[in-house]
């Protein structure tokens, strides 16, 4: 049975369709909660065989995204600049 932090793999049910890989993110008795690598998150209950445990997420990672980056205030000043620029008439 995965175990929170598993790389899964489950292989398409339809012929020529690509398996789908994720993270378990969540384990409750035989429920899985995987987030997809499309980060699409799901809650299933495999069937034997259903789920290949393909790795492990490394300790290092977390579930949450990292913060967007501070944007100084040159920058913000250029970006007002354009916009003016972008509405004044010519």
């Amino acid at each position: 049975m995965p175990e929170v932090g598993n790389q899964v793999r489950v292989e398409s049910t339809k012929i020529g369709q690509a398996p789908r890989d994720g993270v378990v993110i969540g384990v409750i008795g035989r429920l899985l909660r995987i987030k997809w690598s499309t980060g699409e998150e799901s809650t299933v209950a495999p069937g034997p065989g259903a789920v290949a445990v393909i790795g492990k997420v490394r300790a290092s990672s977390s579930r949450t995204p990292p913060a967007p980056a501070k944007v100084s205030k040159a920058a913000k000043s250029v970006k007002k600049a354009t916009k003016t620029a972008k509405k004044s008439p010519r």
